[in-house]
């Protein structure tokens, strides 16, 4: 049921929403002049039609309690304007229209401005989407009670687009947006838009239509003085081959005017932009989370800054002493600063007599409470992961053969194949080809290796899709930031063989991807929660590329900037991964972000910056790693989320850094069976060199154990850990639902054993029902997720498996929808491990219910003879074999359909009572009495799963 519209939403509001139709009606459009200039169809909403759709905005998506009116009056000069309700924030209120984009063969440049306002949003998620034409443009974001105000920015078209779909839209707040005098307009000369976010910053976008070539740099000017001419005074960065910057500086309530200057290579002012007045929201939104201190040593100073959550009352206090103060124990530490009441953000340079030779920090509140830690870092290149120490283990382990050499040795042979070695997009290609050759520059000190870095990250710069246009819509950040974290990375490492002609050059490249990613945006940037893979990558590319560069060159500390992206990545950490490490998404995009985003994780924790450390070890990466990789050739694994069946291990290497110690050698077990030699860069450099690999089934119970995650509703078992036989079991019932990629896994059953997948998952192939491995309803999956719920679970003694008890009625939308399961991976009676399966559904309407088995392709499938009672199904391939016996047959029926068996029952109600067992060899014998099945000495009761207790595996 939808939420009502909060409180917030004036009754005015409110009331004006619900006679907007009339108004569209009974209130005839004034007469206006047609603005040939604007490309945009009634974009001041004085056009209305009698059965309330708005003329020239044809695309809809209003969802559930979202409304798109136009009300008389509402304008900022009295005129209408359009009004974008919205009751429930997982809803959508949301009109389009597209303008046709001419296309001569070359980029053209569109300016977009509109009025709008704010009435009672309690989250920044109204704003006007520019689409479709090259990049994702995402303007006038706003929150709270505003007065009108005006966004505008300047979008580049690629040769091709046929359009740019112009959306404004309301999503994940609640309610009201007025929207005016929306206009396109063809750029002619040299202009610049001014986009104010609700957080205080101004994203900046230019075009210089008037001149021929590409400037190589742009100044970007500010001041109180609308006629100002731009000098040294009003000069707030400086931007080389970019054409979209922030301003992170600008004050609350102040009215400021912005000039941009293209510049030669010569540094000769080419041209500068019109004037573009903007004035700040009297108050910013803070959205800071988390408490972060950062302590950086510069020379025999050392700077000291922090940024607190939002909210926090002061006043605080700075601490130094030794490294027990950066793990929060202050008995010896002595007061160095104090932030008042209201100083949020707030920073201290300590001169060396103040230092005193302090190497621990801390900030806390006025009684002590400890808010931020940090040690003192230094900026040193390499300053990202490679130490002394661990440059030593790498080259005294690759003279002997092992998994260390191996993997040297491949990132040796990939390094000289060069560009056609790297399978990925243009700009990140020659990014990860620059930060392999940059780690065995470090290696080795062969500077061969790093003139191949600068010379792969030059050619980034030149290839990278935002730089020279080529991305297409929706795609530019997150291919931006695939190509930032590796760019970072190599730039530290290669950083000192290089001139500092060559550090200027790539510091430039790291100048432009900086600006992208400062102004990217994405809504899920947008919730509270960071659960989403976009948080991981573009956030957590862009707090490698920060720490990496920050106080070279063009760039300063970075403090602030460093202080969102901790906070962001953290929220990640904390909300898209559960204890047990799993993510919504499934394996494929777990390594995708945290490939793309740990980097900058770990290189916090190198940059001693205390606030993501305990974050990133809560997670049990590796252990839901050791239970859902089995040792089958073909790398399958347990699927969930839109994870596909098979695939490599996600950031193994990186995993190193985060894993228990109590589990590291178990891990180091499985890494070696599992990647081998195949870890990459993060595979050498965090390899636990001096650590002995230990046999799980000889490891600490942790990882022997069942994996029990009630909270999201995951179930991870496993029997062994040997070879290609090893039984592998898992299940899903989706009891928590968030933003991005999901899968339908209420019920889901995923299994592997005997070197077969006797049950897959369709990834995100859904579109094919027989790829499921679970119940379907009237031939498809549950509607919803999210609203699971575990009755109980609980570890058998001894084994891997375990007991599950679910319900799943509110995602199937059933009365009634249940699922006890027995997961017994002991050897039983001729099998190797067995699962027993009891479902039972109800519902006032009558059903089709298909209990599913979808099996890896060339398995072949034969069912229906009689056993004891119960009718068999048997799954063979290779020389294993899964055996399944459907009890209380009656009224069943059972049938192959492209691949995948069903258990087929209809009615208002329906109970699948069902045993598997999988082994080698043959099948065993099963005896069945009513409910009960026995399988050698072990009788299970279908109805009373709950009581089954096995003996010790």
């Amino acid at each position: 049921m939808s939420k009502p519209i909060p409180s917030r939403l004036s009754r005015a509001a409110v009331v004006g929403a619900a006679v907007a139709g009339a108004l569209a009606v009974s209130v005839p459009a004034p007469a206006y002049a047609e603005d040939a200039a604007n490309l945009v169809v009634n974009g001041d909403f004085e056009q209305t039609a009698a059965d309330g759709s708005i003329p020239g905005w044809p695309q809809s998506e209003n969802r559930a309690t979202g409304r798109a009116t136009i009300v008389d009056g509402a304008g900022p000069d009295g005129s209408r304007a359009l009004a974008l309700d919205l009751g429930d924030p997982n809803d959508k209120a949301a009109i389009g229209q597209d303008v046709p984009v001419p296309d001569t063969g070359t980029f053209r440049a569109y300016r977009i401005t509109f009025d709008e306002r704010a009435v009672g949003l309690d989250g920044y998620g109204g704003d006007l989407w520019a689409r479709n034409f090259g990049h994702d443009a995402v303007i006038g974001r706003l929150a709270g009670d505003t007065g009108w105000r005006k966004a505008s920015a300047v979008v580049l078209a690629r040769p091709g687009a046929p359009a740019v779909n112009l959306l404004l839209a309301l999503e994940y707040t609640t309610g009201r947006l007025l929207v005016d005098n929306v206009r396109v307009e063809r750029v002619e000369g040299n202009t610049v838009g001014a986009n104010v976010q609700p957080t205080g910053t101004v994203q900046l976008t230019w075009h210089f239509a008037a001149l021929a070539g590409t400037p190589a740099a742009y100044e970007v000017h500010r001041s109180d003085d609308r006629g100002f001419t731009p000098s040294r005074r009003t000069l707030i960065r400086k931007v080389p081959g970019a054409w979209t910057a922030e301003d992170g500086s600008a004050r609350p309530g102040k009215r400021y005017t912005y000039k941009v200057v293209a510049l030669a290579a010569d540094g000769t002012r080419l041209a500068t932009t019109d004037a573009e007045p903007v004035t700040m929201p009297s108050r910013f939104l803070d959205e800071q989370r988390t408490d972060v201190l950062t302590a950086t040593g510069t020379g025999d100073d050392a700077r000291l800054a922090w940024r607190l959550k939002a909210g926090t009352k002061g006043p605080v206090h700075v601490y130094a002493g030794g490294r027990e103060v950066a793990e929060g124990k202050l008995h010896k530490a002595r007061k160095v600063a104090t932030a008042g009441a209201h100083e949020l953000t707030g920073g201290v340079t300590l001169r060396e007599k103040d230092l005193r030779g302090a190497t621990g920090f801390a900030v806390t509140r006025q009684r002590g409470e400890v808010l931020a830690t940090a040690s003192l870092a230094g900026l040193e290149h390499p300053r990202m992961g490679v130490t002394d120490g661990k440059l030593t283990a790498i080259r005294s382990a690759i003279q002997q053969p092992g998994i260390p050499k191996a993997t040297y040795d491949g990132l040796v042979n990939r390094v000289a194949a060069g560009l056609p070695a790297y399978n990925y997009r243009p700009g990140e290609a020659q990014a990860s080809w620059a930060h392999d050759a940059a780690l065995l520059y470090q290696v080795t000190q062969d500077p061969a290796y790093a003139r191949t870095a600068y010379d792969a990250i030059i050619e980034s710069g030149r290839t990278m899709p935002f730089l020279n246009g080529t991305a297409y819509a929706g795609a530019a950040a997150l291919e931006t930031a695939n190509a930032a974290a590796p760019l970072a990375t190599a730039y530290d490492w290669a950083y000192p063989a290089w001139t500092e002609e060559q550090r200027a050059e790539v510091q430039k490249v790291l100048q432009r991807v900086a600006a992208y990613l400062e102004v990217a945006y994405h809504p899920n940037f947008a919730l509270p929660v960071k659960q989403s893979n976009w948080t991981a990558v573009v956030r957590g590319a862009e707090l490698t590329l920060r720490l990496a560069v920050r106080g070279d060159g063009p760039f300063d500390l970075e403090e602030g900037r460093i202080a969102h992206l901790v906070d962001e990545v953290g929220r990640h950490l904390d909300t898209a991964y559960s204890t047990t490490g799993w993510d919504q998404e499934g394996m494929d995009y777990f390594g995708y972000g945290l490939g793309v985003g740990a980097p900058g994780i770990t290189g916090s924790i190198d940059a001693g910056i205390g606030a993501l450390k305990k974050r990133w070890e809560r997670p049990q990466f590796a252990n839901l790693l050791m239970h859902a990789f089995s040792a089958q050739a073909d790398k399958a694994r347990l699927q969930w989320g839109v994870g596909s069946a098979t695939g490599a291990v996600p950031v193994p290497g990186l995993v190193f850094t985060q894993v228990p110690a109590e589990q590291r050698a178990a891990w180091l077990w499985q890494y070696e069976r599992t990647v081998g030699g195949g870890g990459g860069t993060y595979g050498l450099l965090e390899y636990p060199y001096g650590v002995t690999s230990q046999d799980p089934d000889e490891a600490p119970a942790a990882v022997r154990r069942a994996l029990l995650d009630d909270h999201v509703g995951s179930y991870l078992f496993r029997n062994r850990y040997q070879d290609k036989d090893d039984v592998l079991v898992g299940v899903q019932n989706r009891n928590e639902h968030h933003i991005g990629w999901g899968g339908s896994d209420t019920f889901a059953l995923s299994l592997l054993g005997q070197d077969v997948t006797w049950a897959q998952q369709p990834a995100k192939n859904t579109a094919k029902r027989e790829l499921f491995s679970k119940p379907l309803v009237d031939g498809g999956p549950e509607g919803i997720a999210g609203k699971g719920r575990t009755l109980e679970s609980r570890a058998y003694a001894g084994q891997g498996g375990g007991f599950v008890s679910l319900e799943g009625s509110g995602n199937y939308r059933l009365d009634t929808a249940r699922r006890d399961i027995a997961v017994d991976l002991r050897p039983v009676g001729g099998a190797d491990s067995v699962i027993a399966v009891h479902d039972a559904y109800a519902d006032s309407v009558p059903h089709r219910y298909d209990w599913q088995l979808s099996p890896e392709s060339g398995t072949t499938i034969t069912f229906g003879e009689t056993e004891s009672g119960a009718r068999t199904f048997l799954f063979r391939k290779g020389d294993g074999w899964l055996k399944g016996w459907v009890l209380t047959p009656e009224g069943a029926e059972l049938s192959v359909d492209k691949g995948a068996f069903k258990v087929t029952r209809t009615g208002t109600e329906a109970d699948f009572r069902i045993v598997l067992a999988v082994g080698k060899g043959a099948p065993p014998t099963a005896t069945v009495e009513g409910s009960a099945l026995t399988l050698g000495t072990t009788t299970y009761d279908l109805d009373d799963l709950r009581g089954l207790r096995p003996a010790v595996g």
